[in-house]
């Protein structure tokens, strides 16, 4: 590592062992859900990466006690005392990720309002935040968007709905079941997203007392109850990193052997 570059000089076979870690589309979203919890919540399998220490730090300023042992890849985390965060400091972590757009539903569900800064995170084409608007706006909440970012509301509180995806966004399908846990009465998400990822996540939720089924035609039903609690989870392991080391192991005539990936995941 020279001047934060990584520099790889290759012309050699990759040989060797090496265990894959949680998955990066998992683990930070698995971090949001914690805040519907009213008791704590494990999570294992977490990696190092950039995302779960700006989740942290977002998650530190709503009041949450955090614990990361990075060894062990443990994360507790305790939301037992959420609170509202001061809008400067949450606007200090504006354009770090994208995240921070999934913590409305959950803060909505704990405190009546949520601040969300200006979204950043990797431009793989056009993810605009709106979609994500829309669907909360459809629970109920109210957008009001200001200069440094965007605050919601719920005056009259959220309500199940109906959602209809014009194509398997991931991210509104995480926004969807993050938010629709709690929310009174039924919601139906059609069109959702069914990767692995989500598939976990909707294990974690229901971990926590959520009520959500998942049927074969990509429709989800969850049914708002008034109450979740923390949950304890091992984090499947990132199928797009175990892929990435095959991948080495073949471009170098190598042989590398990937611990703790999951063949049923990779076939996806």
């Amino acid at each position: 590592m020279v001047d934060g570059l990584l520099q790889v000089h290759g012309g050699r076979p990759l040989r060797g062992e090496i265990t894959v870690r949680g998955a990066k589309n998992l683990v930070p979203k698995a971090m949001v859900a914690a805040l519907l919890g009213r008791t704590p919540s494990v999570l294992r399998n977490v990696p190092l990466i950039r995302d779960v220490d700006v989740v942290s730090g977002l998650l530190s300023l709503h009041g949450v006690s955090i614990d990361y042992d990075q060894t062990e890849g443990i994360l507790s985390l305790d939301s037992s005392s959420v609170e509202s965060a001061h809008m400067a400091d949450i606007d200090a972590h504006a354009g770090s990720s994208r995240i921070p757009i999934l913590f409305c539903g959950p803060l909505l569900h704990r405190l009546g309002e949520a601040f969300i800064p200006d979204l950043g995170g990797c431009r793989i084409g056009d993810r605009p935040i709106d979609y994500h608007l829309n669907i909360l706006r459809s629970f109920g909440a109210v957008v009001d968007k200001q200069a440094m970012g965007i605050r919601l509301t719920a005056p009259h509180g959220l309500h199940g709905t109906v959602i209809d995806l014009p194509y398997p966004s991931v991210g509104a399908t995480e926004q969807t079941l993050l938010t629709a846990v709690r929310a009174e009465g039924l919601t139906e998400l059609r069109g959702a997203a069914i990767e692995p990822e989500i598939m976990d996540l909707v294990d974690v939720l229901q971990k926590m007392g959520a009520i959500i089924s998942v049927d074969t035609d990509r429709t989800i039903h969850i049914e708002g109850v008034d109450e979740l609690v923390g949950y304890t989870h091992t984090a499947l392991p990132d199928r797009i990193e175990a892929a990435s080391w095959a991948s080495a192991a073949l471009a170098t005539h190598g042989d590398v052997f990937v611990r703790g990936a999951h063949q049923s995941d990779m076939t996806t």
